[in-house]
């Protein structure tokens, strides 16, 4: 078990202060933060407690028309309902630190406090990941140019937008953010209803260059934006997921996963892929444990009994049961695309 120690918890800096006659400041620089963005789209469908770890999810597809006039006196031949199942099995996820009593007892610094806050922070970034590992599985696709990821060297451009539009719409998917009139007094722009897109920071950078009456519009420039809403383009809004610390959250970004290039941004030579998601209503499903969907164990020395004679170690984490699933692949779609150096 990795315990931090005394000798953990000492200064990075290259010239270390006497720490005895140095202040540390109370309050921690400000680490980015970041919004739950993808797990938001879903629909919620509870799994009760003590009734299992698989769920088993049904829709009943639509009959066909019945266009055929009836005969006189004699009845049609009817039809049989056929059934579409989906199943999800839950997984936990979690993780701790612990911190030994010397540690705890020497250090200046209220580590557990931080702790706290720092493991809240991971199990959000965690768990948005996991959600949109699933989510981005979908077999929808739209790519930037070409007919495979490895081929991929250009930025989005309006013409992948509208064909993704245009895809959810023939489908039948239903948009889940509100729309606006626009006010003449404000000078604001009206919006229809959209569908949620997730996409990191770079791309929406390139989205800004699609102009025109009917071109990217960013949120100041309407009434009524979602919170964590950073613009629109006709019947998308979307909404950033960025990975400030690299720890692999945020969009979902394929880093050297397209087609050689140095004019898009790249990893020695080949393009990075990045996705814009987008979500119609009831696409993508995730299902809670009643009561028990994520919980935070604080354990104090000595509470592990013979295991921690001396009350040497305490231990603090957090840990999630839940599951996700693809519910309707027809309501979700990605574009693939290259983002602008």
């Amino acid at each position: 078990m990795a315990t931090v120690v005394s000798t953990n918890l000492v200064t990075d800096l290259s010239s270390p202060p006497d720490v005895t006659q140095a202040y540390f400041s109370k309050k921690l620089l400000t680490r980015a933060k970041y919004r739950n963005v993808h797990a938001r789209w879903a629909a919620l469908s509870e799994l009760p407690s003590k009734e299992g770890k698989t769920i088993i999810m049904r829709r009943w597809l639509h009959l066909a028309l019945a266009l055929s006039p009836l005969a006189e006196g004699t009845p049609p031949s009817g039809k049989t309902p056929t059934l579409d199942d989906y199943q999800a099995t839950l997984y936990q996820h979690g993780d701790f630190i612990a911190l030994s009593d010397y540690a705890e007892y020497t250090q200046k610094d209220p580590v557990m406090q931080h702790w706290t806050m720092l493991l809240g922070e991971q199990e959000g970034y965690t768990m948005d990941a996991v959600d949109r590992d699933t989510a981005v599985a979908g077999t929808g696709v739209i790519y930037a140019n070409g007919s495979a990821r490895t081929d991929l060297n250009e930025i989005v451009d309006f013409n992948d937008l509208d064909r993704a539009i245009r895809v959810l719409s023939d489908n039948g998917a239903e948009t889940m953010v509100g729309g606006n009139q626009s006010n003449t007094t404000e000078g604001s722009f009206p919006t229809m209803p959209a569908y949620a897109a997730v996409t990191v920071p770079s791309v929406l950078f390139d989205l800004q260059n699609i102009g025109g009456s009917n071109g990217f519009k960013w949120a100041s420039e309407y009434r009524g934006a979602m919170e964590g809403e950073m613009g629109r383009y006709k019947q998308l809004a979307f909404f950033s997921a960025p990975d400030p610390s690299s720890l692999g959250a945020g969009g979902k970004v394929y880093a050297g996963g397209g087609a050689t290039s140095s004019l898009v941004k790249n990893t020695a030579g080949t393009a990075n892929v990045y996705t814009i998601l987008i979500f119609g209503q009831n696409g993508f499903t995730k299902v809670p444990l009643a009561g028990k969907t994520s919980a935070f164990y604080a354990k104090p020395l000595g509470s592990a009994g013979t295991a921690d004679p001396l009350e040497q170690v305490a231990t603090m984490g957090w840990k999630t049961t839940s599951a996700r699933l693809r519910t309707n692949e027809s309501w979700l779609e990605r574009i693939e695309c290259c983002a602008s150096l």
